[in-house]
């Protein structure tokens, strides 16, 4: 049987301090700056650099109801980080009116979820464990997303319920082409209920702190490349000519598709869960066969 190599347990209340440890404050700005580094250099890379270029990399080509090209009138970088919105009377690339509150806000509580998982495990609050052999790892981290996989796909489902949908979910689905820095577009209730579930893993699973890292990072990413508009895979190797569904391990226009359809594809990284309950569908690219 696995076994944990190390175990927390709960400090007498008398050593608690409300003072959060370095870690935890380097782990708050590891995430935040973390996100805007990845968003910085998909939008630079594409939606700059590589603009006059997007039909060969845009998920949804023809789909252009609002300017995306992070370009400034006198042709410079215009960096789209939505906190610079904050103060602007019309907010750029024809974002929605909310979009740079909600997005700084929720960045910004992310982080604080971030630091406080840190510190929860600092001080023997979770059930996360230093060490651990490979085996070990790697069976942690698929304990936890197969717990996130399930909690997100049921919440994901809650959030369109008609009355839900209307107050909080709706403001997701203003952009059904979304680009870069449109992930953290959402209501900071349902975000918050969300990183309920994405953090309280680090609480209730038994799991080694590599493979909570791991996951982590797999999360932020894939949420992040999941709203950029640019279409990534990750292929399995040798699978020759087989479908999507088959040959790839991860794609963007996955997610993309539930924007553009609204009610397939509600998991999250991977559509298991959409395979399970028959809410999944295979995205076919028009530049030339199925992705």
């Amino acid at each position: 049987a696995l076994r944990r190599s190390t175990t927390h347990t709960m400090p007498p209340l008398a050593s608690w301090s409300a003072t959060p440890h370095a870690w935890s404050v380097w782990t708050f700005f590891a995430q935040l700056c973390g996100y805007v580094a990845l968003s910085t250099v998909l939008e630079y890379v594409f939606f700059y650099r590589r603009w006059t270029e997007r039909r060969k990399w845009r998920i949804q080509p023809s789909n252009e109801t609002r300017s995306c090209h992070a370009s400034t009138n006198t042709g410079g970088y215009d960096w789209g980080l939505p906190v610079r919105d904050l103060w602007s009377v019309t907010p750029r690339r024809g974002r929605h009116r909310l979009h740079s509150t909600y997005a700084t806000v929720n960045l910004l509580v992310s982080a604080l979820f971030a630091g406080a998982t840190c510190e929860a495990y600092i001080r023997g609050l979770t059930n996360l464990s230093q060490g651990g052999i490979f085996l070990e790892t790697g069976f942690g981290l698929a304990k936890l997303i197969a717990v996130q996989s399930v909690l997100e796909y049921y919440w994901h489902r809650v959030m369109h319920v008609p009355a839900v949908y209307k107050q909080l979910h709706k403001l997701h689905h203003h952009y059904n082409s979304p680009v870069v820095w449109d992930d953290l577009f959402i209501h900071p209730c349902e975000a918050f209920g969300y990183y309920v579930i994405l953090y309280g893993t680090g609480v209730f699973v038994s799991a080694t702190t590599i493979s909570f890292l791991a996951y982590m990072a797999l999360m932020g990413t894939c949420g992040v490349l999941d709203h950029c508009g640019i279409l990534l895979t990750l292929k399995v190797p040798f699978s020759g000519g087989k479908s999507r569904s088959a040959s790839h391990l991860y794609a963007t226009n996955f997610h993309d598709a539930h924007h553009a359809k609204f009610n397939v594809n509600y998991a999250f990284p991977f559509p298991a869960m959409d395979v399970a309950h028959g809410t999944y569908f295979e995205e076919t690219n028009k530049r030339g066969g199925k992705n």
